[in-house]
């Protein structure tokens, strides 16, 4: 019988400012921590640790042991320090990046925005991205990624074979885990059901103008649009200011305040022209709010018949579809319990297994 395998799961993500990915690794690594008190994963325990830099956040856990170390931190922290603690070992990188050098690893690719959308981030960042991913993924002995829609997009532009790419997608239900924080509504100066809601809708492939402008051409008044998320200048390209009244800015905003949001919002909008998955989308759902998206392949793929699409970079399209949300109750409630039931099937214990019983397949192969 073979050993399982020492795994060491990339920390670097407890350095950064959590988005996307960044909540990807924190909840995975957080439900499995908790799967490791399962008989099926006895023979891991004490087999699995979070190896960060020395200036990683306290992340408390049960099983999985926390080290910090090193002298540095960002990409040199992970392309020279890590590998070099973690020879003989499994790798698992969560968060899109891992070290050029390492062949033993597990390498989580979430999508392909720098290749699809270059134009939305900065100079620095698509050339670390373009040099990094595609080293990586070529040398690692697994790549997984969240979405069937990103494993062919890794196939179309790294040349991997999407066949021997499995997918894990993500989970949504930590948004039922944090108490509402009702506050942030009077502090918007908001009405419950009075406004629609764009999460982290400042990148840009999440069409924060054509959100804006349906939302001008749906005719309603009084009902604005709340965003949430911040532009960072080292990822994003600039964005132009827009100061306009049918606009409500929460800026960067806490778990609890979101799931405010989510609760009392006619609906979330989510008119992406690209993405890897779309986790709002689900988190609104798991919340009971019915949700608007564009009809792009990946998020059909995730969405299924529990949202209420709208064709492509269309405004006139997203127009009727917000207007149809405001004006007619029974179709608001018909997608917030098509979406509760959908949501149930994204569950980051699921994530956790998957990804769990990958590593102790690649830890089993003979090298």
């Amino acid at each position: 019988m073979s050993t399982a395998p020492e795994i060491v799961i990339n920390g670097r993500f407890l350095t950064q400012l959590t988005a996307g990915v960044q909540r990807f690794a924190i909840e995975t690594v957080a439900a499995m921590d908790k799967l490791l008190d399962d008989p099926a994963y006895a023979a891991l325990r004490g087999r699995v640790e979070l190896q960060a830099p020395r200036s990683a956040r306290d992340f408390p856990l049960k099983n999985i042991r926390l080290n910090r170390s090193g002298f540095t931190s960002g990409y040199v922290w992970e392309q020279i320090e890590f590998p070099l603690r973690t020879i003989g070992k499994l790798q698992l990188n969560l968060c899109m990046l891992g070290p050029v050098v390492k062949r033993r690893q597990v390498l989580v690719v979430h999508d392909t925005s720098t290749k699809a959308m270059p134009e939305g981030f900065s100079r620095a960042f698509v050339m670390a991205y373009d040099f990094i991913i595609p080293n990586a993924a070529r040398r690692a002995d697994l790549v997984v990624s969240v979405s069937d829609f990103s494993r062919r997009e890794i196939q179309k532009y790294y040349g991997l074979d999407a066949n021997k790419i499995p997918v894990c997608y993500e989970g949504s239900d930590h948004i039922l885990r944090h108490t509402p924080d009702n506050s942030i509504l009077e502090r918007l100066k908001l009405s419950p059901n009075q406004y629609f809601l764009g999460v982290g809708i400042y990148a840009l492939n999440k069409n924060f103008a054509g959100t804006l402008a349906a939302l001008k051409k749906s005719g309603l008044k009084g009902v604005p649009l709340v965003t949430t998320g911040e532009r960072r200048p080292d990822v994003h390209n600039k964005l132009t200011v827009i100061d306009d009244e049918s606009l409500v800015n929460a800026g960067h905003i806490t778990d609890t305040e979101l799931r405010a949001l989510y609760d009392n919002a006619l609906a979330t909008v989510y008119s992406s022209t690209y993405e890897g998955f779309g986790l709002p989308p689900l988190e609104a759902m798991q919340c009971g709010c019915p949700v608007i998206v564009s009809d792009h392949e990946v998020l059909v793929e995730i969405g299924g018949d529990a949202t209420l699409r709208c064709k492509l970079n269309d405004v006139d399209s997203l127009a009727a579809a917000m207007k149809a949300i405001h004006d007619d109750p029974a179709l608001r409630q018909r997608l917030k319990e098509a979406g509760l039931a959908h949501a149930k099937r994204f569950t980051w214990e699921r994530t956790a297994r998957i990804l769990l019983d990958l590593c102790l397949e690649v830890g089993s192969r003979k090298r």
